[in-house]
């Protein structure tokens, strides 16, 4: 089960004991990370428990349909919002093409520098030409620095307007990572925590404006 795919049904199913391993591990991440699911398990719990051992009045028919109906989520419907990885957008605070940055900054003239903050972490990005080859060939070198303890995940490179992952990259032990790609108009997402959350440097301009 990826974490994406985690719905309402899984929490029920995890309610009442019947996720085991990986998929049980999975749905734990969230609700250590968020309160509202975890409310809402242990309220799943509660009800399941009392379904399964309060049995001094025989339910009716009409009751047995009704609680089967509050339990049943239709699976072309999305689980609720809180069950969605969490996604911060990064702040750009420096941009090496700039007029005020141009006066200090010396580099490649057809490269430049980007800067994205967010209270979690910093990623600073190198945007190159590559040398010798075709004149729409960029690359991406950049460094994620944490502020906290979080994991570091897998680094991808998103095209909208689907969000399709163009290019996706394990960055080394220093937060350190290279991506190819063409020029346009990316997301960059920095998956945290086995990707229970995210940082996003979102409108990434690859190439000349």
């Amino acid at each position: 089960m990826k974490q994406q795919n985690v719905t309402f049904k899984h929490l029920v199913a995890y309610a009442s004991g019947e996720l085991t391993g990986r998929d049980a591990s999975m749905v734990e991440v969230y609700l250590a990370v968020l309160p509202e699911a975890a409310r809402q398990a242990r309220h799943l719990q509660e009800v399941i428990q009392t379904l399964r051992t309060d049995d001094r009045v025989t339910p009716t028919a009409e009751a047995v349909r009704r609680a089967l109906g509050l339990l049943h989520v239709p699976d072309a419907e999305p689980g609720p919002d809180w069950l969605a990885p969490v996604r911060v957008l990064a702040r750009l605070v420096f941009d090496s093409r700039s007029t005020i940055a141009l006066a200090g900054y010396r580099g490649s003239a057809d490269g430049y520098q980007l800067a994205f903050e967010t209270d979690d972490a910093r990623v600073d990005l190198q945007i190159l030409p590559r040398a010798g080859e075709d004149l729409d060939a960029w690359r991406i070198r950049g460094q994620v620095t944490l502020h906290d303890d979080a994991r570091l995940g897998a680094v991808s490179l998103m095209q909208e307007p689907r969000g399709t992952v163009v290019a996706s990259i394990e960055p080394d032990c220093l937060g350190r990572f290279k991506i190819d790609s063409t020029s346009g108009v990316y997301d960059l997402r920095i998956e945290l925590d086995e990707g229970t959350r995210s940082i996003v440097a979102p409108r990434l301009q690859v190439g000349p404006e």
